[in-house]
């Protein structure tokens, strides 16, 4: 569809062409007098491109830019170019003018929306009959879907993957070992430090220096103790006991 509008508009079809940003780069039309900008663009950049669509090669065209207050900035990098290349002239609207139009536009609301609501019914249809189209063609044409050969060239992500591996290793030869990585003084110390906080891959209580020394005045090893049985030697240290034991059955005794 907006293919077809273009070339409708090159042809000479249509006086006008409704277009959005994406019309603002890679058009090269003959014979475009003006390009209107109903609303300013984020960048002066991407409205160089928009009125870059008129006075080409050579040929003379006109920019009409409708900007308000908040526009200010676009408008005063676009009147500097301007004034570089060509004639720069600013008109103030009456706002009874434009209060005028708006109306006006207003009034054509329904008739906007009717004909956006045909145009949505109608790509509905073509949808429809495409689906009924390829079911009976997949019924009419079923024994001879049926008999075709099964596609042998096509490869899935893994065989691609392997295929790309097979390659590289012919081209390259066998890959040479990962370069080891120097560690830094603090690195290592970090990697220490983490594993001393684990034991068989369990991560245990961290003794803190009371528990040490309390533990080792006990005569105590502290370390495979848990968290609690530290506590424990650390407390009946400073009380001057000795920790309770357990029996096999887990009674006191």
């Amino acid at each position: 569809q907006r293919i077809k509008a273009v070339e409708q508009f090159r042809d000479g079809t249509v006086d006008f062409l409704l277009a959005t940003d994406l019309a603002s780069r890679g058009l090269d039309i003959k014979n475009v007098s003006y390009v209107i900008n109903f609303e300013l663009p984020q960048s002066h950049e991407i409205y160089t491109h928009r009125v870059g669509r008129t006075a080409r090669a050579g040929r003379s065209g006109r920019a009409i830019t409708l900007a308000a207050e908040a526009d200010r900035k676009i408008v005063k990098k676009a009147i500097k170019a301007g004034q570089e290349n060509g004639k720069v002239v600013s008109r103030t609207l009456d706002v009874s003018k434009v209060d005028e139009m708006t109306e006006k536009l207003n009034g054509m609301e329904d008739d906007i929306e009717a004909i956006l609501e045909d145009e949505k019914e109608e790509k509905q249809l073509l949808q429809v009959e495409m689906q009924l189209r390829k079911g009976e063609n997949m019924i009419k044409y079923e024994e001879e879907i049926a008999s075709r050969p099964r596609r042998t060239w096509f490869e899935t992500e893994k065989d691609k993957k392997k295929a790309k591996e097979a390659g590289s290793a012919e081209l390259n030869g066998i890959q040479l070992e990962k370069k080891k990585v120097k560690l830094s003084g603090k690195m290592k110390k970090k990697l220490e430090s983490r594993d001393d906080m684990k034991d068989d891959g369990v991560r245990v209580f961290k003794k803190t220096k009371t528990i040490r020394d309390e533990a080792s005045k006990r005569g105590v090893k502290t370390g495979n103790l848990s968290k609690k049985k530290m506590k424990a030697a650390a407390m009946a240290g400073k009380s001057g006991k000795k920790p309770a034991r357990k029996g096999a059955k887990g009674k006191k005794r």
